[in-house]
């Protein structure tokens, strides 16, 4: 008995992810110095590809202070600061710090170090002096004292009675409020002789330091049976004091450069995009190596390392190039959809998606989500993080119109306006806003003032008072 067999054929599609689309992918997602430090790794690791260093700077931005797309950003400093303040390398030199590279820190040593020089020079006895320093060591960050006095005492034979003198010492140096137990001592520390009120300051720091956030100066005053002028002095006072004395000092300035992948410029009336990197590719092959595959007296194991070298440098300068086309795609696109924006200021953003995007473009969202990672736009109204065009409509407004962001500004903007002797309620805040066609409640008021820093009504016209 024979048995035939029977065949049939399926048509089935498949997708393979390479190794070369999964390293596009990963490039995508690298803002513009990130990138070349990735591609000048892959060089270093490849012979046949150069990455020469001035065109390469030059494509992707420039150089820290020298480069017109860099941005230093520092919390509560204009950038401006620092061009004021450049200095030349060899001025840099004369000024270089040693502590700097060995990550010492500088800010806790100097404390430390300028409370010991005032030690010193009170003329205390060799072992009050000791005390004093190991005072001083127990320190924390914020200029608390945290040890045992009554161990410090024990180690050196002394008694407690002298201990609680050389911390009284201590208390008295600079910065004032140093070696307190805790933030009220530390504050009554603070309080000078020559203040007026000073024996009420101490009473209300140590009984009733909550009132300043949660009473005004007229209650506080009928409570303690003073005038509401008084009260308020004694209430910006103690506001004006230090409650963690080991910081007040300034600490080391952090400066990080941003180099923009995106720049949009505006001339004449007319938007003109540039994408870091968009001119030549950085990435080239290397002669040497190129005609050294050509050569006879390299063996076969050699011809194929180079071969392998050659074309995975091909596909990582490949790569380069769609990367770049992509964000040119993106930046055209987000430009013809945040237009407003970039023409007339951040008060024009409108509500956009991810998804809004990816469809202008014709690509996946995720694609999208890869663009804007880590990435800045550099326009005429300063620079900012792609994922900042990307804001949800306001609940209830279906039109395109009406943002988060834009009622965030326009809260700031009726409070800059309004009367100081009469300052605008969030009730009155709400009201206005929905003259202008902002649905909104004014719980969600409340909310976006508190974030943006503003105070509440009564604590802004007792400050203008």
């Amino acid at each position: 008995m024979v048995f035939a067999e029977s065949y049939s054929h399926v048509q089935k599609q498949e997708q393979r992810v390479t190794a070369s689309m999964i390293q596009g992918l990963n490039m995508l997602s690298l803002p513009a110095q990130a990138m070349y430090d990735y591609l000048v790794e892959l060089s270093m690791a490849n012979p046949m590809l150069d990455i020469p260093e001035p065109r390469a700077l030059e494509a992707y931005g420039g150089t820290p202070g020298t480069g017109e797309n860099f941005t230093a950003i520092e919390a509560g400093r204009d950038p401006a600061y620092y061009d004021n303040y450049s200095r030349s390398g060899a001025d840099a030199d004369e000024d270089f710090d040693p502590y700097y590279s060995k990550g010492v820190d500088l800010e806790s040593e100097a404390l430390a170090g300028s409370l010991k020089l005032q030690l010193s020079m009170c003329r205390l006895s060799p072992v009050e002096e000791a005390i004093g320093l190991e005072i001083i060591g127990d320190l924390d960050e914020s200029g608390y004292f945290t040890g045992s006095l009554e161990t410090i005492c024990l180690l050196y034979c002394q008694s407690l009675e002298v201990g609680r003198r050389v911390l009284s010492v201590i208390q008295g140096f600079q910065p004032r409020g140093i070696a307190a137990a805790n933030v009220y001592e530390a504050l009554c520390l603070q309080v000078d002789a020559s203040f007026p009120y000073g024996d009420l300051a101490k009473r209300i720091i140590n009984e009733d330091l909550q009132a300043l956030c949660d009473s005004s100066p007229a209650q506080c005053a009928a409570r303690y049976n003073v005038s509401e002028s008084c009260m308020c002095q004694v209430f910006d006072y103690i506001r004006s004091l230090e409650p963690r004395p080991g910081n007040c000092d300034e600490r080391p300035l952090q400066i990080n450069y941003i180099v923009p992948d995106i720049v949009v410029e505006r001339r004449d009336g007319e938007l003109h995009i540039y994408v870091s990197g968009e001119g030549d590719n950085p990435l080239t092959i290397n002669d040497y190596y190129l005609h050294l595959l050509d050569q006879p007296e390299l063996n076969a194991e050699e011809k194929h390392y180079l071969r392998q070298s050659l074309n995975s440098a091909k596909a990582l300068i490949h790569s380069v190039d769609i990367r770049r086309q992509t964000l040119s795609r993106a930046a055209h696109a987000l430009v013809a959809l945040q237009r407003d924006f970039f023409l007339h200021g951040p008060e024009n953003l409108r509500p956009l998606t991810m998804q809004q995007l990816a469809d202008e473009m014709g690509v996946n969202v995720s694609t999208v989500s890869r663009i804007v990672q880590d990435k800045y736009i550099s326009t005429s109204w300063g620079m900012f993080p792609l994922k900042r065009f990307f804001l949800r409509a306001l609940n209830g407004c279906a039109s395109a119109e009406f943002s988060v962001e834009a009622a965030k500004r326009r809260i700031e903007d009726l409070i800059s306006s309004e009367d100081s002797a009469s300052p605008l309620t969030d009730d009155e805040i709400c009201a206005d806003l929905e003259k202008e066609g902002f649905r909104i409640s004014r719980r969600t008021v409340s909310k976006y003032r508190q974030a943006a820093g503003i105070p509440s009504c009564i604590k802004r016209k007792r400050k203008e008072t």
